[in-house]
């Protein structure tokens, strides 16, 4: 018994041993992404870890809250100009469609906003939709597409009423950040039915309000530095943004939300969407951190389609790219996961409905 006791301590020991020897952890110095527990699928190979770009470990995200109280009153006021929305936008943005009661009430608050319900209709007749009975009302609209794409459309138009220009030019780079917009929440429609997502009217709230902040920015700030911030990915953009402006347009976007009275967790769902550039998802709440994951994969697949960067989903490989803009992402998300939103990205009917609608007037969309 003794015997076998020592044989037991001694075969223990040498395993710690190994494990702790210096050459079976990672090389000395490596910059290694470690994937999100709380998403996982399945034990990540080695070969998914790889080094952070250095453009994205160079990079330091300045976040509203960091600056000081002056700062941020300062960046307020900047945008502060920029009409208010109207309160039927307060209730787009926040209403549970879960149960029929609420989904009563966005019908009659829709209805009772004669402009954005006219509007909408519009939008519903319009080609895009290949509806074959005229729809007459903001029910039958709500029967034909549903509480969440109806809800998307009138949350796009009642934010249109904030950013109207006048001068053409202008007006020219608020469409395409429009027609960004409307790409995203199109394919975040698409995206979260196919993956099953919790509360897909949330998510297209979400990656809507994603887009307040460069919309503000698009429509106020003088021209040539939105020439100078106009750079081909999200990192870049956003880092010439930080330099000009003191922050990024995400946050200028929850700044200017919080002006309006927002709640906080909408905020939080639109704005903290980007913190997905820089880090790794949060793996405490794996279902809140895959819609962050969704909401900030369409916005960035909706301004490359938008400025003609990507001329399809099918030119897109998700577990392919090598650009910064999407490095933690892919960390995040292990490879069945991956593979499962690579396909719903490749899926003919979703890169059909947003070739439609590159090619209609966004606008009647």
């Amino acid at each position: 018994l003794g015997l076998g006791a020592a044989a037991a301590w001694w075969r223990r020991a040498s395993a710690t041993d190994e494990i702790a020897a210096p050459g079976n952890g990672p090389a000395e110095g490596g910059c290694l992404a470690t994937p999100a527990s709380g998403l996982a699928d399945e034990a990540p190979p080695s070969a998914h870890l790889e080094p952070v770009p250095q453009a994205l470990a160079d990079f330091r995200p300045v976040r509203a809250d960091d600056l000081t109280d002056e700062r941020r009153a300062a960046i307020t006021a900047v945008f502060r100009h920029i009409p208010r929305p109207s309160r039927l936008m307060q209730h787009l943005a926040a209403v549970d469609l879960l149960n029929e009661a609420s989904a009563a009430r966005l019908v009659e608050l829709i209805a009772a906003e004669p402009v954005i319900a006219g509007k909408l209709l519009s939008a519903v007749n319009s080609p895009l939709y290949g509806l074959q009975t005229p729809v007459a009302s903001v029910a039958q609209a709500v029967t034909f597409l549903g509480l969440t794409q109806v809800r998307g459309i009138c949350l796009r138009y009642a934010l249109m009423q904030s950013f109207a220009q006048e001068a053409p030019e202008r007006q020219t780079l608020l469409d395409r950040v429009w027609q960004s917009s409307a790409l995203a929440c199109e394919m975040a429609h698409a995206m979260t039915h196919t993956l099953s997502i919790r509360d897909p009217g949330a998510v297209g709230s979400a990656v809507l309000l994603s887009f307040l902040g460069r919309l503000a920015v698009t429509a106020t700030t003088p021209t040539r530095l939105l020439v100078a911030m106009d750079q081909p990915d999200h990192l870049s953009r956003t880092r010439s943004e930080q330099d000009l402006l003191g922050v990024g347009a995400g946050e200028v976007g929850r700044l200017l939300m919080r002006d309006w009275d927002l709640p906080e967790p909408i905020i939080a769902s639109a704005c903290d969407a980007g913190d997905c550039l820089t880090r790794a998802l949060p793996a405490s709440d794996p279902r809140d951190a895959e819609a962050l994951a969704l909401t900030y994969l369409c916005a960035r697949l909706g301004e490359r389609l938008a400025a003609g960067a990507l001329p399809s989903l099918q030119a897109f490989d998700l577990l392919g790219d090598a650009s910064a803009d999407f490095f933690h992402l892919r960390q995040s998300l292990l490879p069945a996961r991956l593979n499962r939103w690579a396909a719903a990205l490749r899926a003919p009917t979703l890169s059909s409905r947003l070739g439609r609608l590159q090619a209609a007037s966004f606008r009647g969309y």
